[in-house]
């Protein structure tokens, strides 16, 4: 009790609010610092053969979105005010966005942009993933680059330098894994300074669907993601509801949903679980399959948030203990979006 008592006051000490400015600031002096390398030293070495990104996210999980300006002198097609390939529907892209892993050359159509300076941008978005409709990038490393028809018989390859990665200060952040496959899409740099999109497989993970409120429990209706999503034929899973503060681990097996082989619903009777003599937090984790593993927490986890803890908030509720005793139970989630459900005993005998 003293050891967590200790970390709570820690993680909301003045001391620790100074960390968070300071790490802040290390992170805005990080990319100033990256921003100078690659206009003063990486851009001028390309000698002319590398556009400069602007901005570069991968935002809901599978699209990939981005924006550079070409260098003076390169060979391009008529640009107007408006997008220049595809305006109309039908025209024959003249960019492309290329992806790169080793042998392999994957194309995407992109869009030229006359500015108001007289530079030329190049604008894309991209559907990553063959399986979701995309371009058929598959898992690792791709190093991204532009070309360019300029009428000759070979087209103008660029280099793509620069991440162009955006500051967000708001209460979200860009969203890396794909909510359809799991997969996950990180945007990075190459020693070189290219852009690059790692792509890594998906991970196990267990996601709140809905939190049922009933007088003497709740059911937590979750579904499961990732490898062996699917259980067909396979036993229901086995939820453990732990108290961490009096190590009580308690295990309830779970009911599948139907029409969904990854959707499962647990019941839990609080009202006969709890013990109402002093406030109890409890958390849920999934109990390792037979291949082993990690516990998987069962939370909310698939979101853009910064802070699930302070924008995911589900209404209280309250339970009747066996011995009588009316209890609030309040669902709610950490900062790694785990689910936790704390129990307070009221000091009346209403609820």
């Amino acid at each position: 009790m003293i050891k967590k008592s200790a970390g709570i006051a820690l993680r909301r000490s003045p001391a620790m609010k100074v960390g968070a400015s300071v790490r802040r600031r290390a992170a805005a002096g990080l990319a100033s610092g990256r921003s100078t390398l690659v206009d003063s030293v990486l851009m001028p070495a390309a000698q002319g053969s590398a556009a400069r990104v602007q901005y570069a996210a991968v935002l809901d999980g599978h699209t990939l979105n981005l924006r550079a300006l070409l260098p003076a002198g390169v060979p391009v097609p008529a640009a107007s005010g408006a997008d220049a390939a595809g305006a109309d529907g039908d025209a024959p892209a003249r960019a492309h966005v290329l992806f790169i892993s080793g042998g392999t050359r994957i194309r995407a159509a992109a869009r030229l942009h006359r500015e108001r300076d007289g530079q030329t941008s190049v604008q894309a978005t991209v559907l990553l993933g063959e399986d979701i409709g995309g371009v058929p990038v598959t898992l690792g490393r791709w190093t991204l680059g532009l070309e360019l028809d300029s009428g000759s018989p070979a087209p103008v390859r660029l280099q793509l330098i620069g991440d162009g990665a955006p500051a967000y200060g708001g209460p979200t952040r860009p969203l890396d894994t794909c909510v359809r496959t799991g997969r996950r899409h990180r945007l990075g740099l190459t020693p070189a300074g290219r852009l690059r999109l790692t792509i890594a497989p998906a991970v196990a993970r267990a996601e709140v669907l809905r939190v049922n409120r009933a007088f003497t429990g709740t059911s937590v209706l979750f579904a499961v993601y990732g490898p062996d999503a699917a259980r067909d034929g396979a036993a229901p899973p086995v939820v453990e509801l732990v108290e961490q503060q009096r190590r009580t681990v308690l295990r309830h097996t779970a009911e599948p949903l139907p029409a969904d082989a990854t959707a499962w619903r647990v019941t839990l009777p609080l009202g006969r679980l709890m013990d109402t003599s002093a406030r109890q937090t409890w958390s849920l984790r999934l109990v390792p399959g037979p291949r082993g593993g990690k516990p998987l927490e069962i939370g909310r986890h698939g979101h853009d948030l910064r802070s699930p803890r302070k924008v995911l908030t589900p209404p209280k509720f309250t339970v009747r203990a066996e011995d009588g005793t009316f209890v609030e139970v309040k669902p709610q989630y950490t900062r790694r979006g785990a689910l936790q459900l704390v129990c307070t005993p009221r000091k009346s005998g209403t609820p």
